[in-house]
Protein backbone atom coordinates (compact mmCIF):
# COMPACT_ATOMS: atom_id res chain seq x y z
CA UNK A 1 0.00 0.00 0.00
CA UNK A 2 1.51 3.46 -1.25
CA UNK A 3 1.57 5.77 1.13
CA UNK A 4 -0.70 8.56 1.05
CA UNK A 5 0.83 12.28 1.37
CA UNK A 6 -1.10 15.62 2.30
CA UNK A 7 -1.16 18.51 0.22
CA UNK A 8 1.40 21.15 1.20
CA UNK A 9 1.38 24.84 -0.19
CA UNK A 10 4.29 25.85 -2.14
CA UNK A 11 4.00 29.06 0.70
CA UNK A 12 3.54 26.41 3.67
CA UNK A 13 6.75 24.65 2.29
CA UNK A 14 8.69 28.03 2.07
CA UNK A 15 7.45 29.34 6.19
CA UNK A 16 9.15 25.43 6.94
CA UNK A 17 12.26 26.44 4.93
CA UNK A 18 12.37 29.72 6.22
CA UNK A 19 11.89 28.89 10.29
CA UNK A 20 14.00 25.80 9.88
CA UNK A 21 16.88 28.01 8.35
CA UNK A 22 16.55 30.53 10.90
CA UNK A 23 16.03 27.89 14.46
CA UNK A 24 19.81 25.76 12.52
CA UNK A 25 21.65 28.91 12.28
CA UNK A 26 20.72 30.55 15.94
CA UNK A 27 21.31 26.90 17.43
CA UNK A 28 25.36 26.48 15.23
CA UNK A 29 25.96 30.57 16.26
CA UNK A 30 26.40 31.25 12.58
CA UNK A 31 24.94 34.33 10.38
CA UNK A 32 24.12 33.72 6.41
CA UNK A 33 26.16 35.37 5.04
CA UNK A 34 27.46 33.16 1.97
CA UNK A 35 25.52 29.98 1.50
CA UNK A 36 23.15 27.87 3.41
CA UNK A 37 25.13 25.37 5.57
CA UNK A 38 23.23 22.17 4.38
CA UNK A 39 25.41 19.80 5.87
CA UNK A 40 26.31 21.51 9.02
CA UNK A 41 22.16 22.02 9.85
CA UNK A 42 21.99 17.74 8.92
CA UNK A 43 24.85 16.45 10.99
CA UNK A 44 24.99 19.05 14.08
CA UNK A 45 21.34 20.28 14.23
CA UNK A 46 19.26 17.46 13.23
CA UNK A 47 21.77 14.73 13.96
CA UNK A 48 21.69 12.79 10.91
CA UNK A 49 25.24 11.28 9.77
CA UNK A 50 26.24 11.53 5.93
CA UNK A 51 27.16 8.33 4.25
CA UNK A 52 28.40 8.30 1.10
CA UNK A 53 27.45 5.03 -0.88
CA UNK A 54 27.86 3.67 -4.95
CA UNK A 55 24.34 2.82 -5.01
CA UNK A 56 21.49 2.14 -2.24
CA UNK A 57 20.63 -1.41 -2.00
CA UNK A 58 16.90 -2.30 -3.36
CA UNK A 59 16.65 1.04 -5.28
CA UNK A 60 16.99 1.91 -8.99
CA UNK A 61 20.45 3.32 -10.14
CA UNK A 62 19.48 6.93 -10.61
CA UNK A 63 18.75 7.28 -7.24
CA UNK A 64 21.36 9.67 -5.58
CA UNK A 65 20.47 10.17 -2.50
CA UNK A 66 18.29 8.74 0.20
CA UNK A 67 17.06 8.98 4.25
CA UNK A 68 16.61 6.28 6.78
CA UNK A 69 14.46 7.55 9.40
CA UNK A 70 15.26 4.61 11.84
CA UNK A 71 18.97 5.01 11.58
CA UNK A 72 19.53 8.94 11.55
CA UNK A 73 21.27 8.71 8.24
CA UNK A 74 21.54 10.98 5.08
CA UNK A 75 22.59 8.57 1.97
CA UNK A 76 24.58 10.30 -1.03
CA UNK A 77 25.38 8.69 -3.95
CA UNK A 78 29.33 9.13 -4.00
CA UNK A 79 29.25 9.99 -7.65
CA UNK A 80 28.06 13.02 -6.76
CA UNK A 81 30.09 14.57 -3.99
CA UNK A 82 32.01 16.26 -6.32
CA UNK A 83 28.90 18.59 -7.55
CA UNK A 84 28.82 21.26 -5.14
CA UNK A 85 25.01 22.06 -6.41
CA UNK A 86 23.93 18.61 -7.06
CA UNK A 87 25.38 17.67 -3.68
CA UNK A 88 24.00 20.55 -1.70
CA UNK A 89 20.77 20.25 -3.41
CA UNK A 90 20.27 16.58 -2.46
CA UNK A 91 21.59 17.29 1.34
CA UNK A 92 18.95 20.16 1.33
CA UNK A 93 16.18 17.39 -0.24
CA UNK A 94 16.49 15.10 2.36
CA UNK A 95 15.74 17.53 5.49
CA UNK A 96 13.10 18.35 3.34
CA UNK A 97 11.72 14.87 3.88
CA UNK A 98 12.76 14.96 7.30
CA UNK A 99 10.72 18.28 8.13
CA UNK A 100 7.90 17.09 5.30
CA UNK A 101 7.27 13.72 5.48
CA UNK A 102 9.11 11.82 8.50
CA UNK A 103 6.03 11.80 11.06
CA UNK A 104 3.47 10.80 7.89
CA UNK A 105 6.30 8.13 6.68
CA UNK A 106 6.36 6.37 9.75
CA UNK A 107 2.45 6.78 10.77
CA UNK A 108 2.03 4.56 7.21
CA UNK A 109 4.94 2.68 6.31
CA UNK A 110 4.92 -0.64 7.53
CA UNK A 111 8.29 -1.88 6.48
CA UNK A 112 10.64 0.73 4.61
CA UNK A 113 12.32 3.25 7.12
CA UNK A 114 14.28 4.87 3.63
CA UNK A 115 12.86 7.73 1.38
CA UNK A 116 15.16 8.08 -1.99
CA UNK A 117 15.46 10.16 -4.54
CA UNK A 118 15.52 9.66 -8.03
CA UNK A 119 16.13 11.70 -11.07
CA UNK A 120 13.43 10.31 -13.31
CA UNK A 121 10.13 9.57 -11.54
CA UNK A 122 8.52 12.63 -9.87
CA UNK A 123 5.58 11.55 -7.01
CA UNK A 124 4.47 14.52 -5.29
CA UNK A 125 6.67 14.15 -1.55
CA UNK A 126 9.58 14.41 -4.08
CA UNK A 127 8.14 17.52 -5.78
CA UNK A 128 7.88 19.03 -2.43
CA UNK A 129 11.10 17.89 -0.61
CA UNK A 130 12.31 19.67 -4.15
CA UNK A 131 10.65 22.26 -3.32
CA UNK A 132 11.81 23.13 0.02
CA UNK A 133 15.26 22.19 -0.48
CA UNK A 134 15.32 25.33 -3.24
CA UNK A 135 13.53 27.16 -0.67
CA UNK A 136 16.19 26.12 2.27
CA UNK A 137 19.19 26.71 -0.49
CA UNK A 138 18.34 29.74 -1.48
CA UNK A 139 16.49 32.98 0.74
CA UNK A 140 13.32 34.31 -0.94
CA UNK A 141 14.30 37.57 0.38
CA UNK A 142 18.01 37.08 -0.49
CA UNK A 143 17.31 36.02 -4.10
CA UNK A 144 15.05 39.17 -4.92
CA UNK A 145 17.04 41.80 -3.56
CA UNK A 146 19.89 40.41 -5.45
CA UNK A 147 17.91 39.79 -8.67
CA UNK A 148 16.99 43.52 -8.25
CA UNK A 149 20.57 44.44 -7.94
CA UNK A 150 21.39 42.43 -11.17
CA UNK A 151 19.05 43.62 -13.05
CA UNK A 152 19.83 47.18 -12.59
CA UNK A 153 23.02 46.31 -13.41
CA UNK A 154 22.85 44.78 -16.96
CA UNK A 155 20.52 43.87 -19.86
CA UNK A 156 20.20 40.11 -20.43
CA UNK A 157 18.98 38.58 -23.57
CA UNK A 158 15.63 36.90 -23.25
CA UNK A 159 17.23 33.29 -24.24
CA UNK A 160 19.83 33.34 -21.36
CA UNK A 161 18.18 32.94 -18.48
CA UNK A 162 21.32 30.95 -17.00
CA UNK A 163 22.90 34.17 -17.30
CA UNK A 164 20.78 35.94 -15.25
CA UNK A 165 20.90 33.07 -12.53
CA UNK A 166 24.99 33.11 -12.56
CA UNK A 167 24.96 36.69 -12.12
CA UNK A 168 22.23 36.37 -9.33
CA UNK A 169 24.68 33.37 -7.88
CA UNK A 170 27.17 35.73 -7.58
CA UNK A 171 26.04 38.48 -6.14
CA UNK A 172 24.06 36.58 -3.37
CA UNK A 173 27.28 34.41 -2.79
CA UNK A 174 25.26 31.40 -2.61
CA UNK A 175 27.98 29.40 -4.24
CA UNK A 176 27.10 25.75 -3.45
CA UNK A 177 23.46 26.07 -5.66
CA UNK A 178 24.03 25.41 -9.42
CA UNK A 179 23.01 27.65 -12.04
CA UNK A 180 19.89 25.23 -13.69
CA UNK A 181 18.66 25.57 -9.85
CA UNK A 182 18.87 28.87 -9.87
CA UNK A 183 16.93 29.53 -12.72
CA UNK A 184 14.10 27.61 -11.26
CA UNK A 185 14.62 29.42 -7.89
CA UNK A 186 13.69 32.29 -10.10
CA UNK A 187 11.32 31.18 -12.01
CA UNK A 188 9.40 29.80 -8.87
CA UNK A 189 9.50 33.40 -7.35
CA UNK A 190 7.93 34.85 -10.86
CA UNK A 191 11.57 36.83 -11.31
CA UNK A 192 11.99 35.25 -14.74
CA UNK A 193 9.20 34.32 -17.01
CA UNK A 194 6.74 35.84 -14.71
CA UNK A 195 7.64 39.70 -13.96
CA UNK A 196 6.34 41.61 -16.42
CA UNK A 197 8.99 44.50 -16.08
CA UNK A 198 11.87 41.78 -16.60
CA UNK A 199 9.94 40.55 -19.69
CA UNK A 200 9.44 43.89 -20.68
CA UNK A 201 13.11 44.78 -20.48
CA UNK A 202 13.78 41.57 -21.99
CA UNK A 203 11.72 42.18 -25.36
CA UNK A 204 13.17 45.84 -25.45
CA UNK A 205 16.66 44.41 -25.70
CA UNK A 206 15.93 41.70 -27.88
CA UNK A 207 14.55 43.80 -30.92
Amino acid sequence: MSIVWPAISNQQIEEHASNLRQQALSFLNMEQTSEVPVEQIAEMYLGYELDFVEGIDGYPDDVIGGIDFETNTILVNSAIESHIGRYSFTIAHEIGHHVLHREEFYRQSKSKHIMCRGMKERPIEEMQADRFAESLLMPANLVKEHFRKVRNKNIFKPENPYIVASKVIESTGLNNVSVKAMVVRLNHLGLITQNPLFNKIYKLFAS
